[in-house]
């Protein structure tokens, strides 16, 4: 966990325990539910924590912490704060400093957070939502200067206006009451549907998805979360929220954070060059115009990608033409990866959010207004039913419910809407633990549909949660789904678990190696990773115990196994480092080696980032430096200097480097990291008169290439500098400034002979 997620569990845990005393509902959602669920704790790249509560429960624990709640903690929300500016609220720390874009210009606390997002009750004529929704977007819009809502719903001009007049002419709160009157007037036990209050996307959910909320673990603290998880998520994120994103979809929130200062501190630091007048005026006219032009963007480009779909259309039916393919001798056949491959263009544009929409805040329009791509009911039918045999099931459903209500559906697109809803029915009933109901939907459906990979994947986890009783036939089931799929992860997985059971380890770690780059799924990944953990320190004994026998090579070939099972763990990719390192022949190659560990163990100084100083990566820094010369205990000390950024900490290390001044031999060792040192520490005189002092001794090749790499680079960049400084001003007080630190000419020259 990162210093951040620390301080955000103790939040969430303050929460946690309001709710438990009081007898108070909520749930864990979004990111931080999926962390629960695919990590038992956070998703490792995220910085957030969001909560769903229904709005009656809010209100009581605002109304409890407005009496208990001590001095530098804060309740954020728009009923009890009018300068707060989202329609969401937040439980913050006032101690902190932690801005969010939308309270640059703000009078609000800022400080780390725990997002609360109201569930409000809605009855289920959609005609009251829609009225809700409406006063939303104007609602959200007046709190907050920083966001255009209103505009992605075609909300009228004239509506706003008046509302905004009313902000301006008979104050804020009165205006906001009045909103908020319209908006949460509905009372729980009449209705069966929660609206989520986001601006971004009021989403609607059923209430049974969320309650009776049961109990789950993030990070060993005992959580709430919904009572239909996989049906919420699924609803929110589609099929892929159980699935590991790429490393470039992997990003956090962006907030403004400065470490031991509060929101209140930095806040005086930059408003005084902020107008919030003129701000606030840009703003509300930018709404305005939005506003304005909303129906004829929206009818621009809806009439826009209507000409963009008849391409599609056109390019899919030349494409099958071309192919000669028959797509119902294809899907009789099973060939899904066939088909697949014809509609790679196809899903490209009518499976994108342009197309179809998503449930978040630039692209709500379309999911409302979706665009169809105009295609033969065959050739629609093989589209979906490859999108649901190539586990993109979610798309597929969405597919069959834009064209019923576009156009119609055949008899067989209504009996795979049906079947979807049954798997979806049959995954409720194992994330609920009714086997039985599980196993028996589960049978139905694969006898209609064989060699469906999530259905067979269903089936092995319920032969899994019984292979105590028969073994035999979860491994036969297995071998025989690896015939269907042979680079799924997913069945290599479970089959590696019965090998494992049955005493096979080597064969079983041969599969888990190649588990990881064959599947995404994050429950996999951590079943892995639960079982691997604690033999994760024999492993590491075991590498080192290779190295110092001299078996290098087996070492490395262990680690870069290990690295397969569990290619995340920072002590298993330290680990490889360290058999890399005492494997490899060249100067180059040690060299890179280091370069790549310091990446992640560098920081910069004042930060206090102590979140990658892996004891195992300054073991691998200090083998490395050991075999390029430098003594075991110097080469040690080298190590901890690249994973130090506070000043008490430099000066403390400089002492144990100079008391190695004992051993002559290692004197010019001793000066050069002194001068390195002195040269994080910005001190860049006393860093070169040490550089210069080590050059004095007997030099040890390597440690000459260093000297000569960090004096040649300054004085290049030194000459570059001058160059461009004595274009404009007086050179010789830069040139004095610069080669001061070298002394006279004559010892210039004769460092540069001992270089050389």
């Amino acid at each position: 966990m990162t210093e951040k997620q620390k301080y955000l569990l103790k939040l969430l845990q303050e929460v946690d325990e309001i709710c438990r005393e009081h007898d108070l509902r909520y749930v864990l959602a979004g990111g931080s539910l999926i962390g629960a669920l695919r990590h038992e704790g956070f998703v490792p790249w995220d910085d957030a924590i969001d909560l769903y509560m229904p709005r009656p429960d809010w209100e009581k624990f605002v109304e409890i912490c407005e009496r208990d709640l001590p001095p530098e903690r804060a309740i954020q929300c728009s009923q009890a704060d009018r300068h707060y500016t989202n329609s969401y609220s937040r439980y913050a720390s006032a101690d902190t400093c932690a801005i969010h874009r939308s309270q640059i210009a703000g009078k609000d606390v800022a400080g780390e957070v725990i997002d609360v997002f109201t569930l409000d009750p809605i009855p289920s004529d959609d005609r009251e939502y829609e009225k809700y929704r409406t006063y939303f977007m104007i609602y959200s819009d007046l709190l907050n200067i920083s966001a255009s809502y209103s505009d992605r719903w075609e909300i009228p001009v004239s509506l706003y206006r008046k509302y905004l007049y009313s902000y301006l002419f008979l104050g804020k709160d009165r205006t906001l009451s009045k909103l908020e009157k319209l908006m949460f007037s509905y009372k729980e036990e009449d209705c069966d549907r929660y609206a989520m209050g986001w601006a971004g996307c009021p989403s609607l959910f059923d209430k049974e998805t969320f309650f009776p909320a049961k109990e789950g673990t993030f990070q060993g603290l005992k959580v709430m979360i919904p009572n239909h998880c996989s049906e919420y998520l699924t609803q929110y994120y589609g099929d892929e929220w159980s699935y590991m994103p790429a490393y470039a979809e992997r990003e956090g929130h962006r907030t403004v954070c400065v470490e031991g200062a509060t929101y209140k501190e930095f806040r005086e630091d930059y408003m005084s060059g902020v107008n919030r007048g003129r701000l606030n005026r840009n703003a509300i006219r930018q709404k305005l115009y939005n506003m304005r032009i909303a129906r004829e963007n929206h009818r621009v480009s809806h009439k826009g990608l209507e000409y963009k779909a008849g391409c599609v259309a056109a390019d899919l039916r030349e494409a099958i033409r071309e192919s000669g393919l028959n797509l119902q001798e294809l899907m009789e056949k099973g060939a899904y990866r066939k088909l697949g491959n014809l509609f790679v263009a196809y899903y490209k544009a009518q499976l994108s959010p342009d197309f179809i929409g998503r449930e978040d805040f630039d692209h709500i329009y379309a999911y409302y207004h979706p665009v169809l791509v105009d295609i033969p009911d065959e050739v629609f039918l093989a589209a979906v039913k490859t999108l649901f045999y190539t586990e993109r099931i979610s798309k597929a459903f969405r597919m069959l419910e834009i064209r019923e209500k576009a156009d119609h559906l055949t008899g067989e697109m209504e009996s795979l809407k049906t079947d979807i809803l049954l798997f979806r029915k049959g995954l409720e009933h194992y994330e609920a633990g009714h086997m039985d109901e599980c196993r028996k939907l589960c049978e139905e459906l694969l006898e209609k549909y064989p060699g469906h990979p999530g259905l067979m994947k269903l089936k092995c986890r319920l032969l899994v949660e019984k292979t105590g009783e028969n073994l035999q036939e979860a491994e036969q089931f297995l071998e025989k789904a690896l015939r269907f799929f042979p680079e799924d992860g997913y069945f290599m997985k479970y089959l590696a678990d019965i090998l494992w059971m049955k005493g096979n380890g080597q064969k079983a770690l041969q599969l888990y190696a190649r588990v990881k780059e064959n599947t995404a799924n994050g429950f996999v990944w951590l079943e892995m990773d639960k079982l691997f953990r604690p033999y994760k320190g024999q492993i590491l004994r075991n590498c080192e115990e290779m190295i110092g026998s001299r078996q290098r090579t087996e070492a490395l070939q262990t680690m870069e196994m290990w690295q397969k099972i569990m290619p995340e763990d920072e002590d298993i990719r330290a680990g490889w480092y360290l058999a890399k390192i005492s494997c490899v022949r060249t100067q180059s190659q040690i060299e890179k080696l280091i370069r790549e560990i310091l990446e992640k163990t560098e920081v910069p100084m004042g930060t206090g980032d102590k979140k990658e100083q892996n004891p195992g990566y300054k073991k691998a820094l200090a083998k490395a430096w050991k075999r390029l010369g430098y003594p075991g205990e110097l080469a040690a000390l080298r190590a901890d200097l690249a994973c130090i950024s506070e000043e008490s900490e430099l000066e403390w290390l400089a002492e144990k480097v100079r008391s190695r001044q004992i051993h002559k031999e290692e004197k010019p060792y001793v000066y050069k990291l002194v001068g390195d040192i002195r040269s994080k520490q910005g001190q860049t005189r006393e860093a070169f008169e040490n550089y210069r002092k080590a050059l004095e001794y007997t030099v040890p090749p390597y440690l000459k290439t260093e000297l000569y790499r960090i004096i040649i680079s300054d004085l290049d960049n030194g000459s570059r500098q001058i160059r461009n400084f004595g274009k404009n001003a007086d050179m010789l007080p830069a040139m004095n400034s610069w080669l001061g630190k070298y002394g006279t000419l004559e010892e210039i020259q004769a460092l540069a002979a001992r270089l050389v």
